[in-house]
């Protein structure tokens, strides 16, 4: 009987930990997409790590359809390009950034700041500057992400970090994104 009791003990351990390294795996596995519109490819890669609820969004939004056929809508020169609006200003829902500004650098007094504006922060994130070539949610204030994001097209944006959760990189397709103008209409998104 100690024996069999042992045996389930050792066989728990064992279920709990598969199940964790496999959860440990996906919140950390990088994601591929790549954004087809007329004027080429946009491939990026998505972080988990940095905003895994957003990154899962964005990826259920992409596979659903959601942003096929949906415009570039709002392009502001050396600065970035927005999509994402499908008309009805996102998908029906909000949800919470997923910004660590101890990760990004900002000083204690601007954290203090941007909450007292209302923006909260999970410093157990690895989050990601607003760099040339970084995808970020839009947002219309603190924790109101749903579908539209933007592209940093020509310099750094680091007045954006802390305020919008970044979420990936361009690593190929650049060029494309630099050409990109307002209407400009996304194909489809495809995750790799």
């Amino acid at each position: 009987m100690l024996i069999i009791g042992i045996a389930l003990i050792v066989l728990v351990i064992v279920v709990v930990a598969i199940f964790y390294f496999i959860s440990l795996n996906k919140s950390s596995k990088i994601i591929k997409v790549t954004i087809q519109i007329e004027k080429g490819s946009i491939e990026l890669e998505l972080y988990r790590k940095a905003a895994p609820n957003t990154v899962d969004n964005f990826i259920k939004l992409a596979e659903q359809g959601f942003y096929d056929g949906v415009r570039f809508h709002r392009v502001v020169e050396d600065f970035m390009i927005q999509s994402g609006d499908p008309g009805t200003g996102g998908p029906g829902y909000t949800f919470e950034d997923e910004i660590n500004p101890k990760a990004l650098g900002l000083s204690d007094e601007l954290i203090v700041q941007l909450q007292s504006q209302g923006y909260t922060f999970n410093f157990l994130l690895k989050s990601i500057p607003h760099k040339v070539g970084t995808i970020s949610m839009a947002n219309s204030g603190p924790n109101t992400n749903g579908s539209q994001f933007f592209i940093i097209t020509t310099k750094d944006q680091p007045d954006l970090d802390g305020r919008y959760t970044a979420f990936g990189q361009v690593i190929s397709g650049m060029d494309v994104v630099q050409e990109i103008e307002q209407g400009d209409i996304i194909n489809k998104i495809i995750i790799n």
